[in-house]
């Protein structure tokens, strides 16, 4: 599969840029500056010698992916979308941003008027096959590489044939599980309960991760 990163040279999108990799995934990572996803390229490459990786503006990643996954901040993740809405129509795009603040050991939650991030980028761009996942963990357990990703995901969308390749995608990346949330409204209920997760985190000075228990067995 060819997965593509928008804003893809952060922890996020570098990570998982390697773990599809190593799964034999085509990788396309896009910037707003060529050289920035250049450096990222060869970072990937470094981890990955083998790796089919490619750097992209933004506009011409999503153009050349199956699935476009965005891995910007969650307060530019608005503006990011508006500049290349054009581009993302039609496509299976993945948000996994978080409407979530830590200030001094205090988390916060900033709740888009469209009830998720992931419903907004539905607003935004109507015709995009929009999926919510991987929003229960923190970007930067992605670009530890050594270590397993040892969590289920709780993936959601309208589109279900969208949300199945994205369910698919998801087990490309090891130790990572995903579960049927339902519909994209539920990403509301995701994101906000990322919060509790962080508490919980910064409290006990941990790295939790979501485990669902009580589902039938995978044939």
């Amino acid at each position: 599969m060819i997965v593509s990163f928008v804003s893809g040279t952060g922890p996020a999108g570098f990570g998982l840029a390697v773990r599809f990799a190593r799964a034999g995934d085509e990788i396309v990572i896009g910037s707003r500056a060529l050289e920035r996803a250049e450096e990222a390229r060869e970072l990937v490459l470094q981890n990955v010698p083998d790796a089919r990786v490619r750097a992209a503006e933004n506009e011409a990643a999503i153009a050349a992916g199956e699935v476009v996954f965005l891995t910007m901040p969650a307060q530019a993740q608005r503006q990011s979308v508006e500049a290349v809405a054009g581009a993302l129509g039609g496509k299976i795009v993945v948000s996994m941003s978080n409407p979530v603040q830590v200030d001094s050991g205090r988390v916060s939650t900033f709740i888009p008027e469209a009830g998720s991030l992931a419903e907004e980028v539905q607003e935004l761009v109507p015709s995009a096959r929009v999926v919510g996942a991987f929003h229960e963990i923190h970007v930067r357990r992605f670009a530890k590489l050594d270590r397993a990703i040892d969590s289920d995901t709780i993936v959601t969308g309208d589109d279900e044939e969208a949300k199945t390749a994205v369910m698919r995608l998801c087990r490309h990346v090891e130790g990572i599980r995903p579960i049927d949330g339902g519909g994209l409204a539920n990403t509301r209920f995701v994101e906000g309960f990322v919060a509790v997760l962080i508490a919980i985190n910064l409290r006990y000075k941990a790295g939790t991760a979501l485990r669902i228990t009580g589902l039938p067995e995978e044939g």
